[in-house]
Formats: C-alpha cells, sequence, structure tokens
C-alpha cells in the first residue's frame, strides 16, 4: 500500500545517515527503513530517487506527530532538486528539518535506499 513518508537526514563527518519514516503507526510495513552511506553523492541519489516535494522542521514533526502529515493539501510544494541541495548543501542547514516524499510503498523506499552515485559505485570497482 502506498503511504506517505517524511525523511530524516543526520549528517556527520564521515557519514549521512538516511531514515525514512512511515506516516502510520505500528505493523511491520510501517517499520522506518534506513541506510548510512559515506558520500554526499549517494546520499544525494538517494534522496533525487525518493522525490521529496517539501520540507518541513523536524520540531514540527516532535510536536504534532506523524498524522500532521496527511494534511498535505497545505504543505508548500518545491522542486526536489532544489530540496536535495538544500538538505546536503555546505554547510549544513541551520535548523533541521525533515523531507516529504509522494506516496510511496515500502518497497519502493527500500528501493530508493539502495541507490548509489553511478559515478562513486563505478569508482569503486
Amino acid at each position: 500500500m502506498k503511504r506517505l513518508w517524511y525523511v530524516d537526514i543526520e549528517r556527520r563527518e564521515d557519514a549521512v545517515t538516511i531514515r525514512a519514516l512511515n506516516v502510520y503507526d505500528g505493523g511491520a510495513a510501517n517499520e522506518p527503513v534506513s541506510t548510512r552511506v559515506y558520500s554526499l553523492a549517494d546520499a544525494a541519489a538517494i534522496l533525487r530517487a525518493m522525490k521529496p516535494f517539501c520540507r518541513i522542521p523536524r520540531r514540527y514533526m516532535e510536536i504534532n506527530g506523524l498524522g500532521s502529515l496527511l494534511r498535505i493539501a497545505s504543505l508548500p510544494k518545491n522542486p526536489s532538486h532544489e530540496l536535495v541541495a538544500l538538505a546536503l548543501g555546505d554547510p549544513a542547514p541551520a535548523f533541521c528539518s525533515v523531507l516529504v516524499t509522494p506516496f510511496l510503498t515500502r518497497d519502493e523506499v527500500a528501493w530508493c535506499l539502495g541507490r548509489r552515485d553511478e559515478g562513486s559505485a563505478a569508482e569503486k570497482k
């Protein structure tokens, strides 16, 4: 079943952790899906594949809960490439935010999290 997901990005000096959480609670199909990558190019490839359409403050999610995302009609829509650039920009964004994806299945989210930058994958071979 397709669901709305929000994507939490945690940058550290050596890695980027990307965690996709479903807006519904309960059930194995709704468990978070995550990955850790070691380059910004790989993180950007994953985020581009997820096609986010807006970003909201992480604090909003903490206060209002996951169900609040269901009011997507009121969320501002932004081009995916701009959102990815903002999320991974250097320097890191001054405030913590999460990205919101279109409706995706858990398998589609897992596939996106498995994406890697084609250039960096070729360099490793």
